[in-house]
């Protein structure tokens, strides 16, 4: 029983560390940023031309928030409550969950942006590169969010010193 309950603590404390101003900044920022950058990659041609339909204005109002969730995600996996903030630097476990993110994100963002064209067999070298290029957008906001995770610690053992330089 006992176990139970530091566990749910553990959880509960690790979800805290989620909802810090500076964590939802950084996730915030990470949005606008990388959410631009992949209405750009993957809507962005369809902008340009003018083909602008009710289902692509939905699409890029939806898109920001996938970064803001991953940056969540990788920052949640990516900490633990008990562990000093110089075990929190991302290493190689970091960057094996942000590839498992990738894969998982990245093909739910291709069937949802370019789906329809692949079925259609209708598929560019446009088309080919931004399918390319999309699972390393959730990649690297999942280790930007394993940063944001050990910056935050670093914070709090330092008093708040350390996230001054870095927010």
């Amino acid at each position: 029983m006992a176990r139970q309950v530091t566990v749910q603590h553990a959880w509960r404390a690790r979800l805290a560390l989620l909802c810090q101003p500076q964590v939802l900044r950084r996730a915030g920022r990470a949005a606008v940023m990388v959410g631009t950058l992949l209405v750009g990659i993957n809507q962005g041609d369809v902008i340009l031309s003018g083909q602008l339909t009710r289902w692509v204005v939905v699409k890029c109002l939806c898109t920001p928030l996938l970064p803001f969730c991953v940056t969540l995600l990788g920052a949640f996996l990516n900490s633990s409550v008990t562990s000093p903030a110089a075990d929190l630097r991302p290493g190689w476990a970091a960057i094996r969950r942000s590839m498992i993110i990738a894969v998982l994100v990245g093909s739910t963002l291709i069937v949802l942006n370019q789906g329809d064209i692949i079925l259609a067999g209708a598929v560019t070298p446009l088309i080919l590169l931004k399918i390319l290029i999309t699972p390393c957008v959730p990649f690297c906001v999942s280790l930007y969010g394993a940063y944001v995770t050990y910056y935050s610690a670093l914070a709090r053992q330092h008093g708040g010193r350390h996230a001054a330089r870095h927010t």
